[in-house]
């Protein structure tokens, strides 16, 4: 078959469009950034922005909107960079395919693939759309991604109902010439595309507690305005001065910030990984990871190194470095391995041989075979594969150039020198052969493929030990998740014995190991028993693996799952956290992934629940210091209102407060360095909130002592100087400076100001710094006076400032102590 030519390869390219699955209709950038102003904070923002327009108070309005637009610029942009990234991804791990044009084998992209073009395709490949088998040698396809199945289907031109490839599935084995069918969104994969795509995505444990926050704090907001304004109603004050006062208190309750800082925050943490390798593509996966309890790994290539070398051989002749080299495609690492056996006279003796036809490995026969015919005309069946398997096909052994019957006793004693073998962590193969005649070479080319009966009464010649070794950061990383209360579970196609050793290499229990068979033979109460205690599975299959991750999350962890095939696609798709491989990996499972790791290494996936578990911290922090200091303003503005003095703040000054000390310090708490400390902790429960611990007393306390050092602070300078003006700038000057240390202080739960090392964070004291000299710009400059209300401070109001200032810290330290100590007991 030639292909098409490249001519009318562009023709039909314009007629069936690219070869893509079309993605959820994405927002324009208008849409996303109007979308910025659902939040209902923000609504509230704007009923008070209108409250001061209707009241001719436009340096407010004017304020208030500013930050509404802010908040909004700062969500879209990342939101807008998110879907930037997305898309750089899916370019980045774009399908490339080999096609047939103008006669010649080209490489192009999967996209560019049309209707009559003729693919090539090979074990391991993904079948970039549907298709017609044209031709085919011991081709075979897990199409377990569409049908459930997980044995590889036999394929051929020659069957009527098996000659059909579909889109997204994998080469098993064997290669094919396909003539193109359908491409895109006609393929099979195309229609469960289609119906994927409806499928709404639900609110994060996050962001559902973000939002009954939300809530909870405008109905306190509406509640504290209501009783502040009929109380001063019932005084006799003016209608218009208490609903101004409302709107300041209003204004002071609701944490404009939030939203803003939230996804700030899962955006720092978003590039963090990146940076580290691990490519999330979708932005609230960061939450989930912070609360994951269990990671299910694979161990090819994420536990181990995937650099397979023999490691130790076990030769009975000389003929097993010649099968190692014969019957070999150097398709696979191992292959390329046993490739290294050949010496000088091995590879001499090679040139000898000329292969005749090949029985390609499979997932039931377990082996591979080539019959092959040497410069005298004889021929030869050559066979590698799995140690058991080609020992049990094995009637005699060659020994010293002899060949003898493989009685009872030593088939037991290769039997136990390939559990020994296998102990030591290795892969063992075996080779064997046997002399043929030229009819059978020819019966098994006829076959292209099919094994008949011709691989029995073998001569087995040895046994060929394999390793891949683990990666050297592995095992710290499984103590590290021991110690962050993070069961690992290996999950292997390898041998129990093999993975039971692999397994203690890399410090996961694994005196107890589960096979697929056994598996099968459980019922789900036996299943849900025995999950609580293993953490290696081996000879597992695509449905072993969904079984496994389905029923840890009945048991409710947050499951993380690791894979590179399509037949792992099913299991990452229902994992809590699914995790694909970005070197390795399928195109299908990463579509299916929330998480790619770009090196395959599982200390990523370490590093990623770290900067989870991070970022979680540092939204708590930020949420710890916003409502703390909006606390603070309520308390001063509602306790100046009971006390019957005058109001310590202005409107505009604590608009200003949020947006400068809110916003600055609040974004920086976001970019808070993740220390090594997090993974000594439990992992958070999914099921806690937000204010779990002693985040609400810290929250409450403080939030008390800031608002009563700023009324501290009005009330001493009215009283000695009885001028508002000059006691109202203290108050203002001292409620910044009370929050920019708070904002300090919010770095550590458990740690006070001066342990908690203060400049691990320098954005957080370059954004205090700023805060300050903001601060002295307005109470000093002319021109910012008149607009925020402000006068002058001399050295004696500076001094009062700084003594009630001071007194955050110093009582909060001796709290935290107390706290720390009774915890201790």
């Amino acid at each position: 078959m030639e292909g098409l030519t490249a001519k009318e390869a562009e023709k039909r390219l314009a007629k069936y469009g690219k070869n893509v699955l079309e993605q959820r209709k994405k927002k324009s950038p208008v849409m996303l950034f109007l979308g910025q102003f659902k939040d209902v904070m923000t609504i509230v923002l704007f009923a008070c922005t209108g409250i001061s327009a209707f009241m001719q108070d436009w340096v407010e309005a004017i304020v208030m909107v500013g930050i509404v637009i802010i908040n909004a610029a700062l969500g879209f942009v990342q939101e807008f960079r998110t879907e930037k990234t997305i898309e750089a991804l899916r370019s980045m791990t774009a399908m490339h395919a080999k096609v047939k044009r103008d006669g010649k084998i080209k490489d192009i992209k999967a996209e560019e693939i049309v209707p009559g073009d003729v693919l090539l395709v090979k074990s391991g490949d993904i079948i970039p759309a549907d298709g017609r088998i044209a031709e085919s040698v011991g081709f075979t396809v897990d199409e377990a991604l569409l049908t459930g199945e997980s044995a590889a289907v036999e394929k051929s031109e020659l069957s009527k109902e098996d000659c059909n490839v579909y889109s997204g599935t994998m080469v098993f084995s064997g290669s094919a010439t396909v003539e193109v069918t359908q491409t895109g969104m006609n393929t099979k994969m195309g229609k469960i595309s289609g119906m994927i795509q409806d499928v709404q995505e639900e609110s994060t444990p996050l962001q559902k507690k973000l939002a009954k926050m939300g809530t909870y704090i405008i109905f306190a907001c509406g509640l504290i305005c209501t009783i502040v304004v009929v109380t001063g109603l019932l005084r006799g004050e003016e209608p218009v001065g208490m609903l101004l006062t409302g709107i300041s208190l209003a204004v002071a309750a609701v944490p404009e910030g939030l939203p803003a800082i939230v996804t700030i925050s899962l955006a720092l943490g978003v590039q963090r990984m990146a940076s580290k390798n691990a490519l999330v593509r979708r932005l609230p996966a960061v939450e989930t990871l912070g609360s994951t309890t269990v990671i299910c790994s694979d161990k090819t290539g994420t536990l181990t190194q995937n650099k397979m070398s023999v490691r130790e051989v076990y030769s009975l002749s000389e003929y097993l470095p010649l099968i190692c080299v014969l019957c070999n495609n150097l398709a696979d690492a191992t292959e390329k391995a046993l490739y290294e056996l050949k010496d000088d006279k091995t590879e001499k003796s090679a040139a000898e041989y000329e292969r005749v036809a090949e029985i390609p490995f499979d997932s039931k026969r377990k082996c591979m075979s080539v019959a092959v015919k040497n410069n005298n005309g004889e021929c030869f069946l050559m066979t590698k594969g799995g140690a058991d398997v080609v020992l049990a096909k094995a009637t005699h052994y060659a020994e010293n150039g002899k060949i003898k019957r493989l009685d009872s006793i030593t088939r037991k004693n290769l039997q136990r020198q390939n559990e020994i073998m296998a102990s030591k962590a290795l892969r063992v193969l075996a080779a064997a052969y046997k002399k043929i005649s030229a009819q059978d070479a020819e019966k098994v080319r006829v076959l292209k493929g099919k094994s008949g009966n011709v691989e029995n009464t073998l001569i087995f010649v040895g046994f060929a030990g394999l390793m891949d070794p683990p990666r050297e950061e592995v095992p710290s990383a499984v103590k590290m998740c021991s110690d962050a209360g993070i069961r690992t579970i290996m999950i292997t196609g390898d041998h129990k014995v093999t993975a039971a050793a692999i397994a203690k290499e890399v410090n996961i229990s694994g005196n107890d190991v589960l096979t697929g068979d056994e598996i099968n033979a459980m019922n789900d109460a036996e299943f849900s028993a025995a999950v609580d205690k293993i953490n290696v599975y081996a000879r597992v299959q695509p449905e072993h693996k969904l079984r496994i991750v389905k029923t840890l999350k009945k048991k409710n962890n947050i499951v993380a799952m690791t894979g590179d095939g399509v037949n792992d696609a099913p299991a990452i798709k229902e994992a809590n956290i699914g995790v694909a491989m970005g070197m390795n990996g399928t195109d299908v499972t990463r579509e299916a992934s929330d998480m790619v790791l770009v090196d395959d290494n599982f200390a990523t996936i370490v590093e990623a629940v770290k900067q989870g578990r991070g970022i979680y911290g540092n939204i708590r922090k930020f949420i710890r210091y916003m409502l703390a200091c909006n606390l603070g303003e309520v308390v001063t503005m509602f306790a100046a209102v009971l006390l019957g003095l005058p109001m310590p703040l202005y409107p505009i000054q604590i608009l200003w407060v949020n947006l400068v000390t809110d916003g600055l310090p609040g974004i920086a708490l976001g970019l808070d360095p993740v220390n090594d400390d997090i993974m000594k902790q439990k992992p958070v429960s999914a099921d806690k909130g937000l204010f779990s611990g002693r985040l609400p007393f810290l929250i409450i306390f403080r939030g008390i002592l800031i608002g009563l050092c700023t009324l501290g602070a009005f009330v001493a300078i009215n009283f000695t100087t009885g001028n508002t003006e000059l006691a109202g700038t203290s108050a203002f000057l001292t409620l910044v400076l009370t929050q920019i240390v708070h904002s300090l202080e919010c770095r550590s739960e458990t740690k006070g100001i001066f342990k908690s090392g203060i400049r691990e964070n320098l954005w957080l004291l370059s954004a205090g710094a700023f805060s300050l000299l903001l601060m002295l710009a307005v109470i000093y400059l002319p021109v910012l006076q008149g607009i925020f209300r402000t006068v002058s401070l001399g050295y004696e109001q500076l001094a009062v400032v700084a003594c009630f200032t001071a007194i955050g810290p110093i009582l909060g330290g001796l709290v935290n102590e107390i706290i720390f100590l009774a915890e201790k007991k």
